[in-house]
């Protein structure tokens, strides 16, 4: 059986297509009432993907290596770019995390991302 993206425990659903060939570059916002996340740009980020029944991720992109994070007025951005393996196809779960320096973790986004040429 196959999870809905729709049930999560996270505090956002994240959905789209990536291409597998070509670097991925894009941007995107998140904001808690319309102001940035706490010390975001201090935090470690981890966004995975992983096949449905895998419990290792197959891509892991961190804060300042593939994700650079900035505060803004209304919001923390988020860009990304990342090369994406060719070997990525189809469907894959994808988790937004946050490590806070006192070592507690946000799952921020939860959802579906498909890897296609």
């Amino acid at each position: 059986m196959r999870q809905s993206s729709t049930q999560t425990g996270a505090k956002g659903i994240v959905s789209g297509f990536v291409s597998n060939i070509a670097t991925w570059i894009e941007q995107f916002q998140i904001s808690q009432n319309d102001l940035p996340i706490d010390n975001a740009d201090t935090s470690t980020w981890e966004f995975t993907f992983k096949i449905w029944d895998s419990t290792t991720a197959d891509l892991t992109l961190t804060s300042g290596s593939e994700i650079t994070v900035t505060q803004g007025d209304i919001g923390t951005l988020f860009a990304i770019e990342a090369d994406v393996p060719t070997t990525m196809s189809g469907d894959y779960h994808a988790d937004l995390l946050e490590t806070r320096a006192d070592g507690n973790t946000v799952h921020w986004l939860h959802g579906t991302v498909t890897f296609n040429s």
